[in-house]
């Protein structure tokens, strides 16, 4: 008897938890469309997902880099770079029309804002944590990595994805691109610095914890870096041991005050910053190639050809310009709540919205003219 009713007690006792367990999500002051601040002239918003699932090279679309024997001469030079724009165009557009549109994509568990301002030959590298509350439509409330597969699971819901960003975080989204973690590897090994054996590697300073967490996988093998993986340290990882490296959300503690998917945010962007850094000296010609790879390992974009090309020589131009890096949210605007049977972040989304304006340039007093 006595037994039965330490048991009663303790389910009184732990009913005001079980009923607190679902938060109520606060209201979003989301903005209306007159609203959203006009993109500043010299600025384009490229927003790069990456859902997560794995899958083959076969994947991505089939294409191919025009070879440099395919450029006749011409009687002018200006005829011959024309005809070879044009046939690479060509190229470009073929691979285009090949990348595949899987009916479902998956969680976009990396979500990374390039802002190129081309005025201030500037380059923003701007992380969204997934599991961000943000409000629908509909108005219900969803995790921004689940928005994508929960309304249509296809480039559809991309695009309605465009206009979460515009409505939350006041930023009109110009281009996007959709990869998965295997085609992330693929460009990771053709950007990375080559090794013995031609594999590409990423260079990055991992501390004690990171390297534990990757030899403590399955799949660990001595080759995952170089120097063999022991203790903090800068180290050469392969573009396997990158992704995982990405993937990564485990914190014993934190590292520069991160923990979990905030640190998660931060290694995406290293990798990147890391790749960018190995290509300061890349030729326009090995450019073109890279882009032909990029090209052939993307699941659902909503560029062309041109677009893609456009953006190429862009990033070339900005090849040595540093990378400024920039998180939502931001620090002191956030706290984790329950709710749809998980934990989420509610941020501040007035605070957010006017740092991240301010860190890309929005507010600032730069003379821009249209070309």
């Amino acid at each position: 008897m006595k037994r039965f009713f330490a048991v009663l007690l303790a389910l009184l006792l732990a009913l005001p938890a079980l009923g607190a367990f679902a938060d109520k999500p606060q209201e979003i002051p989301t903005l209306k469309p007159e609203e959203i601040p006009d993109t500043p002239p010299g600025i384009i918003n490229y927003l790069l997902l990456c859902v997560d699932s794995w899958g083959s090279k076969e994947d991505a679309a089939k294409g191919g880099a025009i070879d440099s024997s395919e450029d006749e001469e011409s009687a002018g030079a200006a005829a011959t770079v024309d005809n070879a724009y044009a046939a690479y165009i060509d190229e470009i557009e073929t691979a285009v029309q090949n990348i595949s549109t899987p009916r479902a994509l998956g969680n976009t568990d990396g979500m990374i804002l390039v802002t190129v301002d081309t005025y201030l030959k500037r380059v923003v590298l701007t992380s969204f944590v997934r599991d961000l509350l943000i409000e629908k439509p509909d108005g219900k409330f969803n995790r921004l990595s689940r928005f994508v597969p929960n309304n249509g699971n296809n480039q559809e819901a991309v695009e309605k994805l465009l206009d979460i960003y515009a409505s939350h975080f006041g930023v009109k989204i110009d281009h996007y691109v959709v990869v998965n973690w295997s085609m992330v590897r693929n460009i990771i090994n053709a950007a990375g610095v080559k090794d013995a054996n031609g594999v590409g590697r990423v260079e990055l300073e991992l501390t004690k914890g990171e390297t534990e967490y990757l030899r403590g996988k399955d799949a660990y093998t001595a080759s995952w870096a170089t120097p063999r993986l022991s203790g903090a340290g800068t180290y050469m990882l392969s573009p396997h041991a990158a992704v995982i490296y990405m993937r990564c959300r485990k914190s014993a503690s934190a590292i520069n005050g991160e923990k979990y998917d905030y640190r998660r945010t931060t290694r995406a962007r290293n990798v990147l910053v890391s790749l960018k850094n190995n290509l300061t000296d890349i030729s326009y010609d090995q450019a073109m190639e890279l882009l032909d790879i990029v090209v052939n390992n993307v699941l659902v974009t909503d560029m062309s050809a041109v677009d893609l090309v456009e953006a190429a020589n862009i990033a070339f131009e900005l090849k040595t310009s540093d990378i400024d890096q920039f998180r939502v949210p931001i620090d002191g605007t956030h706290k984790t709540i329950s709710y749809s049977s998980g934990s989420c972040e509610e941020i501040d989304f007035i605070a957010n919205r006017d740092a991240l304006w301010e860190y890309l340039g929005y507010n600032s007093f730069v003379v821009r003219e249209e070309e």
